[in-house]
């Protein structure tokens, strides 16, 4: 599965890198996020919980940031596995100054999902993972505008903690098609 998108970030490049790298800010964002740690250098663990009803399930996995070009791209690839099936994506995330102090965030990625997942056909998955892609992102700009707080966390030991925002995009996409499958909680 493919996907592609663009998204408007009310805040500068450098604040939009900023918040993707910062782990309280992608614990806050991450749909179903449950944990985040590092796992090693420009690496990290993550636990997503996902499900309605009698489905349900935690999807543990790793993501990894590779390509860094601050503020202006990165490349992740994540893994993640649960219940009803495997995620393995490769995402790219450009971030483009625009106008009156705003960021165009460009995303292309591609999953591969196996398991019962992948029975239920692409154009469920993408339309999943769109919604998902769409909530997180504007999670992360209400937290860069200040219209929504973020509970202040310890930076973990790594020096730009780069990989936080492999985590966000790459948790965010691999769960998405994950939890979009089977449901959201209500909140």
């Amino acid at each position: 599965m493919k996907l592609s998108g663009t998204t408007t970030m009310h805040a500068p490049a450098d604040r939009v890198w900023a918040a993707l790298t910062d782990p309280a800010v992608l614990a806050a964002s991450i749909p179903g996020c449950e944990r985040l740690e590092p796992s090693g250098p420009d690496s990290y663990r993550f636990t997503i919980a996902a499900g309605v009803a009698p489905i349900q399930g935690s999807y543990t996995g790793e993501v990894a940031l590779s390509q860094p070009r601050e503020p202006t791209s990165f490349v992740l690839t994540a893994r993640g596995t649960g219940g009803p099936g495997t995620v393995a994506t490769s995402i790219r995330i450009i971030l483009t100054p625009a106008a009156a102090g705003t960021t165009e965030l460009g995303y292309e990625a591609e999953a591969t999902i196996s398991g019962l997942l992948a029975g239920l056909g692409p154009r469920v998955l993408a339309s999943a993972a769109r919604r998902l892609i769409d909530e997180f992102f504007a999670s992360v700009d209400q937290i860069l505008t200040g219209r929504k707080p973020v509970a202040a966390r310890p930076a973990p030991p790594t020096a730009a903690f780069l990989g936080g925002a492999l985590v966000g995009a790459a948790v965010t996409l691999a769960g998405a098609a994950v939890r979009g499958l089977i449901g959201r909680r209500s909140r």
